[in-house]
C-alpha cells in the first residue's frame, strides 16, 4: 500500500498505540457497529484507498491486516500507516455515547420513596413488583433514577421500555443497547443471552435492569428476564437485580390462576411488592405550599385548596386486593404530574395575579 509522500516523512510510529491495539479497536469499531471485518475493509478501500483511487488490492490488503494474516507481504511502514488510518477512520464513525437522558428534580412523595427503596434492592440484585395506575409515576421516577446513577458515574442500573407483546430477541437487543454490550454477530436469542451474562460477569457487579411497561411482556419473554438473573448470581451475592413496573394487568396477570402456576419460579424471586396508589391530600398541599412559597411554606385559603386538590385528582377504577381481586370502593389519589403541571401553568402569570384570581 504506497504512502503518499506527505506523509511518508511526517509518520512516527512513537505516538501510535501498538499495532495490536490498533487492530483490537478495529475489531470493537465492527463489533459496535454490527459490520464484518469485510465490510470494515472495503469501507477503508474507499476511504483511503491508492492515491485516492479506490483498488482491489488495497482491500485485500486490509483485509490481511484486520485478519493479521500474510503481514509479512506488508512492510513495517506501510503497517504503522495503516495503524494510524484505522484510528482515524474509527474516531471520526464510532457511534457516539448513548444519550441517557436528563436527571430531572423529583417531588418527595411516600410513592417516590417506596420506588427508591425498590431501585436501591435492584442495585444489591433484589427483584422487585411495581404496578399501579397511570400517573403515579412509575416510568418518570424509575427513568429519572436510572439517570441520575449515571450521571453520578455509576452505569449499574438500566432502564428498558417494554412495547406490547415484545419478542425475546428484540427485548434482549433493547437490553444490549441499552447496557452498551456490543454483540457483533448473534443470529439466536441464545447467542445473545449468553453475551449479556458474559458481558455482565465481567463487571464488578451485575447491573440492575428496570423494565417498564412490564405487562406487555409474554411469559416466555418473561422467563428469558428471569434467566438472566438467575444466570449471573454469583458466590457472594445474587444475579441483576430486577424490577417489573407496569400498570394493574401487571399484577393481576401474576396472580390470574391460569398463569400462576407457570410463574411460580418468578413469584418465589419478587421479594417486594409496591402497589402505588398516588399522593395523599397532605403530600399535595405540602408540595404546592412548598412550591409558592420561595422557600418558606406559603398558606392557602380554603378555595385555593380546593382548587389545587381538583387540578391533579385521579379515581383508580382498577385498584386490586393483596389477592389481586377488584376493591369494591374505587379510591381516589392525586398525580404528582398534573399538579407540577398545574403549579407551572398556574405561576407562568405571576404568583400574585394567581393568588388574586384564585381568592376571587
Amino acid at each position: 500500500m504506497p504512502i503518499p509522500s506527505n506523509v511518508k516523512h511526517s509518520l512516527r510510529a512513537d505516538h501510535l498505540p501498538s499495532h495490536q491495539d490498533c487492530v483490537k479497536r478495529a475489531k470493537e469499531f465492527c463489533v459496535r457497529t454490527g459490520q464484518s471485518a469485510t465490510q470494515l475493509a472495503e469501507q477503508l478501500r474507499k476511504e483511503y484507498g491508492r492515491g485516492g483511487r479506490p483498488t482491489m488490492r488495497t482491500s485485500i490488503l486490509w483485509m490481511f491486516y484486520l485478519r493479521g494474516e500474510h503481514l509479512a507481504r506488508i512492510t513495517p511502514e506501510e503497517i504503522s500507516y495503516m495503524d494510524e488510518l484505522v484510528l482515524d477512520f474509527c474516531n471520526r464513525n464510532s457511534p457516539k455515547p448513548k444519550e441517557r437522558g436528563y436527571a430531572e428534580p423529583l417531588l418527595k412523595t411516600a410513592g417516590y420513596r417506596q420506588e427508591c427503596e425498590a431501585f436501591t434492592a435492584a442495585i444489591e440484585g433484589t427483584n422487585s413488583l411495581i404496578y399501579g395506575p397511570p400517573a403515579s409515576e412509575k416510568s418518570f421516577v424509575l427513568e429519572t433514577l436510572v439517570a441520575q446513577r449515571y450521571q453520578s458515574g455509576k452505569n449499574d442500573a438500566h432502564y428498558i421500555y417494554c412495547d406490547a407483546n415484545i419478542a425475546p430477541f428484540p427485548l434482549l437487543e433493547r437490553i444490549a443497547s441499552e447496557a452498551e454490550v456490543w454483540i457483533g454477530r448473534a443470529w439466536t436469542r441464545e447467542h445473545y443471552l449468553g453475551a449479556l451474562i458474559e458481558a455482565f460477569g465481567r463487571r464488578a457487579y451485575p447491573p440492575a435492569l428496570i423494565f417498564d411497561e412490564a405487562q406487555h411482556l409474554p411469559i416466555e419473554t418473561l422467563e428469558i428476564i428471569r434467566g438472566l438473573h438467575d444466570r449471573t448470581r454469583r458466590r457472594d451475592r445474587p444475579g441483576c437485580g430486577i424490577i417489573l413496573a407496569g400498570s394493574h394487568t401487571l399484577f393481576r396477570d401474576f396472580m390470574h390462576p391460569s398463569r400462576r402456576p407457570r410463574l411460580e419460579q418468578w413469584l418465589q424471586r419478587l421479594t417486594i411488592r409496591i402497589q402505588l396508589a398516588g399522593m395523599k391530600r397532605e403530600e399535595v398541599l405540602e408540595l404546592a405550599a412548598k412550591a409558592w412559597g420561595n422557600g418558606k411554606k406559603a398558606k392557602f385559603t380554603a378555595q385555593q385548596e380546593k382548587m389545587l386538590l381538583e387540578s391533579c385528582r385521579v379515581t383508580d377504577p382498577y385498584a386490586m386486593d393483596a389477592g389481586g381481586k377488584p376493591l369494591a370502593e374505587m379510591p381516589t389519589y392525586y398525580s404528582s404530574r398534573m399538579l407540577v403541571h398545574y403549579i407551572a401553568e398556574r405561576k407562568k402569570a405571576g404568583l400574585g395575579k394567581v393568588l388574586a384570581e384564585e381568592v376571587a
